[in-house]
């Protein structure tokens, strides 16, 4: 009797499939075994295979998904599909916020205070430290002066080069803020690149890469494309260490100066600092799911700023930026044309630093078309107040209810939820409500009407008035 050799339907890679079909074909191999019953020596070494096929077929199909996108699920392979594209997972970003040191009494001479200047919030459980980004000096007969300044901590790794062609080294951290590495060989500063494809045989570049597991690497050039340090050559490697989000703080914080400023005699000059403003912009490091999103836009984008849906596009890829709106004449008739308004939200909410708003015009500025004038606006939240009776079942305990209901307002306001424009509806505000555990029923006696924001507003929670009955 000739047998033919069955194939398994690619769709049965369970184990329960599997098995079901080896014991279905046993009979096209033999008629002489007939018990099928788990005690047979020959179903427990079926079952023993069965389980090795489960397993590859669980690791083939995972492997499989690991090659595309929208499946992956490890983050280097993630980080690996993405920089096929030219997109590259940024890892934690460093707060900004602008600060004002201040004499007592008018200067006799000019202050100078030096960027890399360190300042403190002296009011938090841990520290949370800040430096400036340039000097700045306080001119005679003044008492303030203004800079820019960017959460973390000062740190240098000092390394020797090997004199190897695409030489790559460690760093010792993995909360290296983004865009915060500057690198020293020999005493001549490099710079560093996305890329080596414009890079000569003798330039100076480097390209920082982040793993899956969120070690920070330096990599050279092979001689050819960049040049890379030579053999017992001292590497400097400074960054700032940060807190990403952590280093979001409200204004007024920042008090506490930690480093010395002197005057030209050499002696020291007392001052205090404080940030007028907020500290915003600072995240952890990029999501998955964030990365899959904006990946592929960008690619649709080619990375110029022709259409709104590039420049959001751009603006949405850019470290620090959480929310972006464009606006042009059709959204505001008091734009002229070829007018492009970029409204952007910072990572944790507020409103940008100046220095961010800095950094993204120069980024959309090689990006946009000659004709096109582009600006950064900051957005505006809108509050929205909610007053309400809310009826709950009898022994609900009134405060544990009304927590909950103010969680749930939360949440629903909260700044990841929201986004330019987004309607409030009264139906969805007593739906929420109305879903607390212990409610029976609610009034909803504020917003009167559905809230509707501008194109450049974010509705945010205003004053939350809940009272509490029990039903009777």
């Amino acid at each position: 009797m000739t047998v033919r050799r069955g194939r398994l339907p690619y769709v049965d890679k369970d184990y329960d499939s599997i098995r079901e079909e080896l014991i279905a074909r046993i009979p096209q191999l033999t008629e002489r075994w007939t018990d099928f019953n788990a005690s047979d020596l020959g179903v427990v070494l079926l079952e023993l295979f069965t389980g090795i096929a489960d397993m590859l077929a669980y690791y083939v199909d995972a492997q499989a998904a690991e090659c595309y996108l929208p499946t992956a699920r490890q983050r280097q392979n993630i980080a690996n599909l993405c920089a096929l594209v030219g997109y590259r997972l940024h890892g934690p970003i460093a707060a900004s916020t602008r600060v004002t040191f201040s004499l007592s009494q008018p200067s006799v001479e000019d202050i100078m205070i030096p960027s890399g200047t360190a300042i403190d919030a002296t009011d938090e459980i841990l520290p949370v430290l800040f430096v400036t980004v340039r000097d700045v000096t306080i001119p005679t007969g003044q008492t303030q002066g203004e800079v820019d300044a960017i959460q973390g901590e000062s740190i240098t790794e000092t390394f020797v080069g090997t004199g190897t062609p695409c030489a790559k080294i460690t760093l010792g951290r993995t909360d290296v803020a983004n865009g915060s590495v500057t690198i020293i060989v020999a005493g001549a500063e490099w710079q560093g690149v996305e890329h080596f494809a414009d890079s000569e045989s003798d330039d100076t570049h480097y390209r920082v890469e982040i793993d899956g597991l969120d070690n920070v690497s330096i990599i050279f050039g092979d001689g050819k494309c960049g040049a890379y340090p030579g053999e017992g050559k001292q590497i400097e490697v400074s960054y700032l260490a940060t807190l990403g989000a952590a280093g979001n703080l409200a204004p007024h914080r920042i008090t506490e100066l930690l480093s010395t400023i002197y005057a030209k005699n050499g002696e020291s000059v007392g001052m205090s600092v404080d940030n007028p403003i907020g500290a915003t912009g600072g995240a952890d490091r990029e999501s998955q799911d964030h990365a899959k999103a904006i990946a592929p836009t960008t690619v649709r984008s080619t990375w110029k700023a022709v259409t709104r849906d590039d420049y959001s596009a751009l603006c949405l890829a850019y470290p620090g930026v959480a929310k972006a709106k464009i606006t042009d004449i059709n959204d505001d008739p008091s734009l002229r044309i070829y007018t492009v308004r970029v409204c952007i939200a910072p990572e944790g909410g507020g409103v940008p630093s100046p220095l961010l708003k800095s950094q993204l015009t120069d980024y959309l500025e090689a990006r946009r078309l000659l004709t096109i004038d582009a600006g950064i606006l900051d957005p505006a939240y809108i509050p929205v107040s909610v007053n309400a009776d809310l009826y709950t079942y009898p022994g609900e305990d009134a405060e544990t209810v009304r927590q909950r209901a103010q969680d749930e307002l939360a949440e629903y306001f909260a700044f990841e939820n929201q986004d330019f424009g987004k309607e409030t509806y009264l139906s969805d505000l007593v739906v929420l409500l109305d879903g607390v555990q212990g409610v029976s029923h609610v009034v909803l006696r504020e917003p009167f009407t559905d809230v509707i924001p501008g194109v450049r507003e974010i509705p945010v929670l205003g004053t939350a008035t809940l009272s509490i009955s029990e039903v009777r």
